[in-house]
């Protein structure tokens, strides 16, 4: 999680218990603490950046968003439909059907689950904004926008 992430607000709490849940992570901690120990254990920071946070025109977590309106090519058209609302309901209809024919194993269909509510968990924290509103000329306008979870976290550490 970002350092921006606050487990006391619950909506945070409940995003980052969701992608622990669907990704099997027993706890996911903020930026910091992963600071914390690496200088705890005696490394030296060189270099740290969320790559998440360059601007690119294109997010790290489009693949799993499902928005079949900002696909631009064929595989695109078919990575996205993949998450789309419809792509998701045969995925998990069609692995419901085999589970019950026994071509899969059984459970297979519960391990999809878990792995659609962290993909859907993982877009909500990458769109989700953080933002506070400020009201000026009874208009609203938001002052920052931050990203609560990223998966690009990028350190360059040594041990002296």
């Amino acid at each position: 999680m970002t350092d921006r992430w606050d487990p006391s607000i619950p909506d945070h709490k409940a995003l980052a218990h969701e992608i622990e849940l669907g990704c099997g992570i027993p706890e996911m901690r903020p930026l910091s603490k992963a600071r914390e120990a690496l200088k705890k254990v005696g490394f030296r920071i060189e270099h740290e950046e969320d790559l998440a946070e360059r601007p690119d025109a294109v997010p790290w977590y489009y693949p799993l968003e499902g928005d079949i309106f900002k696909a631009k090519t064929t595989w695109d058209y078919l990575t996205v439909w993949r998450m789309s609302w419809s792509g998701k309901f045969i995925t998990h209809n069609v692995l419901r059907v085999l589970e019950f024919l026994r071509i899969v194993p059984k459970g297979t269909w519960e391990v999809g689950e878990s792995l659609r509510v962290a993909s859907d968990a993982l877009v909500k924290a990458g769109q989700r904004k953080v933002s506070r509103l400020l009201r000026s000329l009874n208009i609203f306008l938001t002052e920052y926008i931050t990203q609560l979870f990223t998966p690009m976290y990028l350190v360059i550490a040594r041990k002296p």
